[in-house]
Formats: C-alpha cells, sequence, structure tokens
C-alpha cells in the first residue's frame, strides 16, 4: 500500500442510493462569488476586520507570489507531512487573493503549487496517518482548484490534471478510509471522529471540483447514516440537558479525550456544513441542527463552565467525564458557525457567540487563517480567513432565508446560565477561565424566532446579518 495510489469504484458501492445533487454550483465550496464581493467591498473601503485580515493574510510568507512548492514523490504524515501542510496553506491563500485582488501573479503561483504535487506525488506511506492527510490537505486543495477553476490559464491548462490527481490520490484513500477497509486494532470506531470527517470533507470538496456526483452522494450519506465516528449522530455523540436552562447541548465524541481534538471537529464540521450549503444541502440543520449543539456543547465547557456528560466508550477507551485537558483550545472557526446560525437562520447561539468573541480577542479582532497561525500541523489543519470571509455587516445586500429555506431548531427558554444573545456585544467572556454561573445582568429574556420549516434543500445565497460591528471587532 507504500506510495501506491488506492483506486476503488465508487458506482459498484453506490448504485443504490437516491442522488442528493444533480450539478454542482461552482465556486461553491468554502468560498463563493459573494464572500469574494463583500470581502472587496469592505476591503476597499479599509474597513475592519475585512481590512486587517486581508493585510494579514497578504503579509505571510505563505502569502508571497513568489512562494516556491516543495512538493514529494510520497508523505509520511509524522515525518514530512508539513511539506504538503505548508504547501496546501500557500495555495488557498494564494487562489484567495486572486479572486479578491484580481492580481494574476497570486492564480499562476497558486496553480504552479497544485501542478507540481500533481506531477510529482505518487501516494501516501506509512500507517494510518496517511488517513488524516488525505482528509485534511484534500478539502484543502481541493478548495483551491475550485477558486482557480475560472482563471482560464489554469482552467485550460491544468484543471484536468489536478482533478485527477486529487481523484486518485486523495478521493480514493476517502472512500477507502470510510467504506472501513483501513485495519484497526479492533473496528472502524477505532478511529476518533476528527479523521473520519476530514475525509468526508475532502470527499465532498473533490467531488464538487471533478462534478463528480456519485463521490458526492457517497459523502452525504455517510454523514448522515454512516457507522463510524465521522457520522453526525456519532460524532456528535449525545444531547444533553443544559444545566439551568434544559437547552440541548451535543457531547462530543472526542469530549472525553482533549478539547485541542474537539476544537478540530467542530472546525471540520463547519467545513462540511458549509460546502454542503453552498450546493443547496444543508447539513446545518441536519437532524436538529445537531451541529449547533455540539457547538454550543463545547463552547460553554471551554469558557469555564460545566457540562453534563454521558460515559462514552468505543471498544477502545472509555472516558468517564468531559476532559479539561487543551481546555479553552481556540481555531478559526466561530465566524462561519455563528454567521450561519444567527446570521442566516435566526437562531439562538449563545455560547457560540461568547466562544467567538473570546477567539476574536485573542487573535487580535479578526480571525486568522493557515499560515499566519505558526508552525505544527495543528495550525495548518484548517484553512481559516472566517472574518475576511463570513462577516457581513448592515451595508451588505443580503436576501433573508425564507421558511421553506430555513429548517426549524427546537425552541428553548433564555435563562441567567446562558450567556447574552442580545444584540450588544458580550463583555467580561473572553478568556476560558470559569465564569459565573449565573449572569443574569447579561441575559436577553427576549425569545428568539425559530423557523417552522423542516426542508433540508435551499438556493445558495449570500448571508444575511442583523447588526452592526463596532471597532471592537466582536459580536
Amino acid at each position: 500500500m507504500h506510495g501506491k495510489t488506492m483506486l476503488v469504484p465508487f458506482l459498484a458501492i453506490l448504485f443504490s442510493l437516491v442522488a442528493h445533487v444533480l450539478s454542482f454550483t461552482h465556486p461553491g465550496l468554502l468560498v463563493t462569488t459573494e464572500d469574494v464581493s463583500r470581502a472587496k467591498k469592505h476591503i476597499d473601503a479599509k474597513q475592519d476586520p475585512w481590512y486587517s485580515s486581508w493585510e494579514k493574510l497578504a503579509a505571510s510568507k505563505y502569502s508571497s507570489s513568489t512562494y516556491q512548492p516543495n512538493p514529494s514523490k510520497t508523505i509520511d504524515r509524522p515525518s514530512n507531512g508539513e511539506l504538503m501542510w505548508r504547501d496546501a496553506a500557500a495555495a488557498f491563500n494564494l487562489a484567495l487573493q486572486w479572486k479578491i485582488s484580481g492580481d494574476t501573479a497570486f492564480a499562476d503561483a497558486s496553480g504552479k503549487i497544485l501542478l507540481a504535487w500533481a506531477e510529482t506525488f505518487q501516494g501516501f506511506d506509512g500507517g494510518d496517518d496517511r488517513y488524516l492527510s488525505a482528509g485534511l490537505q484534500g478539502y484543502q486543495f481541493a478548495n483551491t482548484a475550485e477558486l482557480l477553476r475560472d482563471y482560464e490559464p489554469f482552467a485550460k491548462a491544468d484543471l484536468s490534471t489536478v482533478g485527477t490527481f486529487l481523484t486518485s490520490q486523495f478521493l480514493a484513500v476517502n472512500e477507502f478510509f470510510l467504506d472501513h477497509k483501513a485495519p484497526s486494532e479492533h473496528n472502524h470506531k477505532h478511529f476518533f471522529a476528527n479523521w473520519e470527517l476530514s475525509n468526508i470533507a475532502s470527499m465532498m470538496a473533490i467531488a464538487v471540483v471533478t462534478e463528480n456526483t456519485t463521490a458526492w452522494d457517497y459523502a452525504i450519506n455517510y454523514f448522515k447514516n454512516g457507522s463510524g465516528n465521522g457520522a453526525i449522530n456519532n460524532a456528535i455523540v449525545y444531547i444533553v440537558d443544559e444545566p439551568g436552562t434544559g437547552r440541548p447541548l451535543g457531547q462530543g465524541q472526542e469530549s472525553g479525550r482533549d478539547q485541542g481534538h474537539s476544537a478540530l471537529n467542530q472546525q471540520v464540521l463547519a467545513v462540511i456544513g458549509q460546502q454542503a450549503w453552498n450546493q443547496g444541502e444543508d447539513l446545518f440543520s441536519y437532524n436538529d441542527s445537531r451541529i449547533l449543539r455540539g457547538a454550543e456543547y463545547f463552547a460553554r465547557y471551554n469558557l469555564g463552565n460545566d457540562v453534563p456528560f454521558v460515559e462514552y466508550t468505543n471498544g477502545i477507551v472509555t472516558h468517564t467525564e468531559v476532559s479539561s485537558a487543551s481546555r479553552g483550545a481556540t481555531r478559526p472557526t466561530w465566524e462561519l458557525l455563528y454567521h450561519h446560525y444567527v446570521g442566516v437562520k435566526k437562531l439562538d447561539a449563545p455560547w457560540t457567540k461568547a466562544y467567538l468573541n473570546k477567539t476574536l480577542e485573542e487573535y487580535g479582532g479578526f480571525e486568522l487563517g493557515s499560515g499566519a497561525m505558526g508552525e505544527g500541523s495543528g495550525r495548518f489543519d484548517g484553512l481559516g480567513w472566517g472574518s475576511l470571509l463570513y462577516r457581513v455587516d448592515d451595508s451588505d445586500a443580503v436576501k433573508s432565508p425564507s421558511a421553506s429555506e430555513t429548517p426549524a431548531l427546537t425552541t428553548t427558554s433564555s435563562s441567567s446560565a446562558a450567556p447574552t444573545s442580545s444584540s450588544t456585544l458580550l463583555e467580561g467572556v473572553t478568556s476560558a477561565t470559569p465564569v459565573s454561573s449565573t449572569l443574569s445582568s447579561t441575559v436577553d429574556t427576549t425569545p428568539i424566532p425559530t423557523p417552522t420549516s423542516t426542508t433540508s434543500r435551499h438556493t445558495p445565497t449570500a448571508r444575511p446579518c442583523s447588526r452592526k460591528r463596532k471597532r471592537s471587532h466582536r459580536i
């Protein structure tokens, strides 16, 4: 298996599945035309947080048009995985700069990275870590290719080559892993949720780039119905009641392991949700907005509060309590989650809002992105730049979702145990230190309107917002 391509015939596996998508929207992964236009408008006006985020992106060494790729014939994640994740970050940063600025030097540099890997890489080596690389860097490379598909020189000369590279070297590995053909110590639940979630994200992204409806259907079906820990009902394994409010919270599959990996789960769940949303598939609302339930559980605990915990075992490990290891872990995820659930869906997400404010304080007022957060694998697991891509204000002309487009979230009452969900900024909840169990002075008791439809299909649109941003850039 070392250094060799694994090709698996999808049609033989998927012929019985009902199709979820008949055609694809481009660009339609993590970044859409609306996202780019909105960011450009605010950058041109030198408005923050967009402008400062843009300057940070441009200042990264992984964003220079003179960046040189460093492809390898094989990747063994523990020994040379940084070669791939650094180049994946640079490729995306460069493509994003081209989309916003129009400077073709960035597009050329980005395409050069993709083509270098497509012409050099022969396969993953090493042990099970290959599946992490195939998942994380798979969706990242695919997101870059999706941005470049309307750059004519790349589309004419290189898109087909890059598509073959993504299909043979990443998609085949994604399917092999999600189809539980990878050997494990006992069973496929040996692998923690972030492994399968990453491979689902990669399969979705490559499916869009290569217009592979079969692979797309596989990924969506697995997310909803799979037996491994990447399926949403296993990734967010238990729904528990929040103390004091009874609001449903979602205990994550890795909550008893540590908070660093739990944060990665939130990050990749957001990627999966956004990629699906931009193709008209609403996974954010699936199973009573289970992604949001997990985000609220994670954020509440990592802001210093207690959460209920149900003992969990996967046959390999048993967790009897929520883990405090890496408590307060921060990844660039929360702009996307907040602005979907609150900005688009108009739902109550008080702990998600509070955690976004925490991360904005830590990052300096805006979310960072890959290549701007230091070195180490965890700094490159997500592409980021959420403030640049997903922040909206009242000047952004957007279409509010109709009732037929917005699935319902179970109505819950406000309580002193939850942070404010009003339009005023959350003050004093900016670190992972314990906060008071009663925050009655900051609670907004106005019920949050809840949509009533349960449809999971929608027409992709830009994201609405209902409040102006202050100079602190906190929500």
